[in-house]
């Protein structure tokens, strides 16, 4: 009795232990012995690695030089601010010295990072160049 595809295609999936046990309850709920299931896993292997389309990095044809991207005609991406309703419940303290001191006591409105979502705190001035010290990555908010 032979195995279904499906089946086969899960034992050869599998291995070590995880390949033991389910190859157990096949082996149950078949009647099959462990050496019949092992030996159709093998021939599956087999015939899977001698398939000419079983190999799915076939369609990739390495190039010396790649086509340059024009850019000009892409849309910018709109990265509003997701604002925070209770900026209170977060500490906007990144920098002590006296310039960092200056500017946090201009912050009054608090927004989500877009790429890490740590709270930055932020005054109302737009627009406003921001760098967050949690992934140093720099945006613009223009709203």
């Amino acid at each position: 009795m032979a195995l279904p595809q499906d089946v086969l295609a899960r034992l050869a999936s599998l291995s070590g232990y995880e390949q033991m046990l389910e190859m157990d309850s096949v082996s149950r709920n078949t009647g099959m012995g462990l050496a019949e299931i092992e030996s159709q896993i093998a021939a599956y292997k087999a015939s899977a690695s001698q398939q000419p389309g079983a190999n799915p990095q076939a369609d990739f044809q390495p190039v010396a030089s790649k086509e340059l991207v024009d850019l000009s005609s892409s849309q910018p991406m709109n990265k509003a601010p997701k604002y925070i309703d209770n900026p209170d419940q977060y500490r906007m303290k990144y920098n002590p010295s006296q310039q960092g001191q200056s500017n946090q006591s201009q912050v009054n409105q608090a927004i989500i990072c877009p790429d890490c979502s740590a709270p930055l705190g932020i005054p109302n001035i737009r627009p406003i160049k921001v760098t967050c010290p949690q992934c140093m990555s720099e945006l613009v908010f223009h709203s």
